[in-house]
């Protein structure tokens, strides 16, 4: 096995392009701690200075063509990173030249293309690719950048078992300090390696992921725009190890290792009794809170005039508004959107906001058609990997630079775009966050029956599904606008119909949005996405809902004697039955007060648990072992110390199993709505009801179908059949804020449909 090394720096350019002296240093520095044999250990090091066309083909060919297998290949390349109109990538030389409108001169460069080639064609599995050479961007004062570009760097260099590590984005510029002798990133690769610092995890060793780790994190801390990259395909090229860490840096280590006595068997407390005192670790997304929060505000303050104006909603003028609602939240001086329908080749404006007030009409436009829609192509826009570019134009009437944005709106049935226009070239709003928020607000808004509370949780909920983890001020407003939203909820209910006698035998507690009356979706989907909090919140406020608004509707229909009072069933997510809180919210519903009133009986409460949702792992903030028998401990005391009853609610979908099923031995089992429109409906019902009869501990469990419709394939007379003792749905009787006995006539009419 051998490691092998080209080392490739151009310093010296044609005109038209910038000399980049810290090229020469870089592939010195780099070939210093490659060279080493208690560092890199390369067998052969090849330096290619300011090398043409012809001598840089032909030693890349050189070092890939003719190896082993098992070899390591390493291409560094420092220099100008230049792209052609069709964004195809090419390293330049020290012969490359553009012609006179500013284009390169491809046959002076090196495509991107020809080096996966020749890498394509090498036997050697380990192969690494090393570029300090920017791909977009414009520069700050005191960094030359390298060149400029956009391009798919993945489609164009990747391959199985190989690795690229690359400078910056491909929306990015690369960077050399003007006062020092090495690139920036180089600078820090070879930091890693010749101080140690690169060896994340103490192995001894620097891998090439190591390695990324650790330039990426001093790069952000200098520049916290760019963004270097690494790309593998299928994580094959993670592994592959550059470097040792000399034997006197690791001693260092292994003494900074050394276990502490008198650590073991700590406890620490498992809930927070009092305000910790440790801060939340901040989010990246941070910056844009500001942002956030002046688009709110404006949001808002549109929203109060558009109330109090009577007139009717014009839809331009609505889009126009829109947009102008970000101008103002982010000081940008125009926002403009434009389409192409039905991905035809021209292109049409479809909104528009005000333009700022300092700004000639005429000027910025001529300005938008002449330079900053002249110099993009859509491939650039709608690529995937990224959700947005940028470029910084030089206002020669006010000689300051500012920044031109263009964001892909996805979700348009047309392929359209968003240009936000001279935002301040020291913007934080550069980032694809922004552009993220940019094209939800846009997005969900077209909707003029939308309200702010609505729109701004949209927006969070899209970054939450986009980023993951978001700054605690948005985790605790989407809370606020989730529990606003669950304040508005009403309680229909729904009958459970036993097929045998033809009568109703209990309820469902189905939520309702007063509006449309459909079921509140997005409730749902935001106590999932956001998690725990979330969940429990929404359950324990269904939960007191269904049980005041059913003993209400009980008196109202005169059956609020004890013995008139049929079963109630409510929805619960199996994370929230695990929670103290709602345990306690059990026990004060179903626990007499100091008058005697209970609000609902324990016999009358049976506690649905969704088969959607996976058993939690955690309970009290620990993790469980099993997390089958945690639940189902948590199940018993409620039975013993409540007595309320449990079902299976969906079961066919999500997580359902036979061994949950019988592990948690529940009196009633639903079959959820989607088995009854499968090819093998009526085979899953007669599976469902075997497993139930043959198992001894869900012998007296009851079977209920629900989502019985006029479209349903298997009528109710089959259901009996097939052994089905109870059904609901619209068949039988649609949702309603109140309960009642069934008349004689539709009692009848049940019967017909059964017998």
């Amino acid at each position: 096995m051998a490691k092998l090394a080209l080392l490739i720096g151009v310093s010296e350019y044609q005109e038209g392009l910038s000399t980049l002296p810290a090229a020469a240093q870089d592939i010195r520095a780099v070939e210093k701690v490659l060279n080493n044999s208690e560092m890199g250990g390369f067998d052969h090091i090849k330096v290619c200075h300011n090398p043409d066309l012809q001598e840089m083909q032909l030693e890349i060919e050189t070092l890939f063509i003719g190896r082993q297998k098992d070899d390591l290949v390493l291409l560094y390349f420092s220099g100008h990173g230049i792209k052609d109109e069709n964004n195809n990538l090419y390293f330049a030389t020290r012969n490359t030249c553009k012609n006179q409108s500013g284009e390169l001169r491809r046959a002076t460069a090196v495509p991107a293309r020809f080096v996966h080639d020749i890498m394509n064609d090498s036997r050697a599995k380990r192969q690494a690719i090393i570029l300090d050479c920017c791909f977009s961007g414009a520069f700050d004062p005191s960094l030359k950048a390298k060149d400029d570009g956009s391009f798919n760097l993945k489609k164009q260099l990747g391959a199985e078992g190989r690795v690229v590590l690359a400078s910056s984005s491909s929306t990015q510029y690369s960077y050399e300090q003007k006062e020092e002798n090495l690139s920036v990133y180089t600078r820090y690769l070879v930091e890693g390696i010749e101080t140690g610092k690169g060896d994340s995890d103490g192995d001894g060793r620097v891998s090439i992921l190591d390695l990324h780790k650790y330039a990426t994190q001093k790069v952000q801390e200098r520049l916290p725009k760019v963004t270097p990259k690494i790309i593998v395909l299928k994580d094959t090229g993670f592994e592959i190890v550059l470097s040792q860490v000399e034997a006197s840096k690791r001693v260092k280590q292994d003494i900074s290792c050394t276990h502490i006595p008198k650590l073991e068997g700590i406890q620490l407390e498992k809930t927070r009794q009092k305000a910790s005192t440790y801060a939340v670790i901040p989010s990246l997304i941070q910056s844009l809170t500001p942002f956030v929060e002046r688009l709110v505000e404006h949001l808002n303050s549109y929203h109060l005039a558009r109330q109090q104006d009577t007139s009717p909603v014009d839809k331009k003028d609505f889009k126009n508004s829109v947009l102008e609602l970000l101008r103002l939240a982010s000081d940008a001086d125009f926002i403009f959107s434009m389409y192409s329908p039905h991905g035809e080749s021209s292109w049409t404006l479809n909104a528009q906001s005000k333009l700022e007030s300092s700004c000639d009409p005429t000027a910025y436009s001529d300005f938008l058609t002449s330079q900053v829609l002249a110099a993009v192509s859509t491939e650039a826009i709608f690529t995937t990997g990224h959700h947005g570019i940028y470029r910084f134009f030089l206002d020669e009437r006010t000689g300051i630079t500012k920044a031109f944005i263009l964001i892909p709106i996805v979700s348009s049935d047309d392929t359209e775009f968003i240009a936000v226009c001279g935002l301040s070239q020291e913007s934080q709003w550069l980032n694809d966050v922004f552009a993220r928020v940019v094209s939800s607000f846009y997005v969900v808004s077209q909707d003029t029956d939308w309200n702010p509370s609505k729109v701004e949780a949209l927006i969070l909920d899209d970054l939450k599904r986009a980023y993951g983890f978001l700054p605690i001020g948005f985790y605790n407003r989407r809370f606020e606008l989730f529990c606003e939203r669950l304040a508005e909820i009403v309680i229909y209910f729904e009958p459970i119909l036993d097929l045998r006698q033809v009568t109703i035998k209990g309820w469902e507690a189905l939520a309702r949005d007063p509006c449309t009356l459909n079921a509140p979706i997005d409730l749902f989907q935001a106590a999932e996405l956001w998690g725990r909090k979330f969940t429990v919140e929404l359950d324990v406020g269904l939960l007191r809902r269904a049980a005041k608004s059913y003993r209400q509707a009980s008196a109202e229909a005169q059956q609020n004697r004890s013995h008139e009072i049929t079963p109630l069933s409510v929805n619960v997510y199996p994370e929230s039955l695990m929670r103290t809180v709602y345990f306690e919210t059990v026990r004060e519903i179903t626990t007499p007060d100091d008058y005697g009133y209970t609000l609902l009986p324990a016999d009358n409460l049976v506690l649905e648990i969704s088969e959607k949702a996976e058993l939690p792992k955690y309970q009290d903030g620990m993790r469980v072992r099993s997390p089958l028998k945690a639940f189902r401990d948590r199940l018993v005391r409620y039975t013993q110390e409540l007595e309320v009853k449990f079902g299976i609610d969906d079961f066919g979908v999500g997580y359902a199993s036979v061994a949950r099923l019988a592990s948690l031995n529940p009196p009633h089992v639903k079959i959820d709505r989607d088995i009854l429109h499968q090819q093998q409906a009526e085979v899953i019902i007669r599976f469902v009801r075997e497993i139930v009869a043959q198992s001894s501990k869900l012998y007296s469990a009851k079977i209920i179908v629900e989502g019985l419709d006029e479209q349903s394939p298997i009528s109710l007379q089959r259901l009996k059949q097939l052994g089905v003792a109870y059904a609901q749905g619209y068949s039988i009787g649609r949702a309603a804020p109140q309960i009642y006995r069934l008349t004689e006539e539709r009692r009848e009419a049940l019967r017909k449909m059964i017998v």
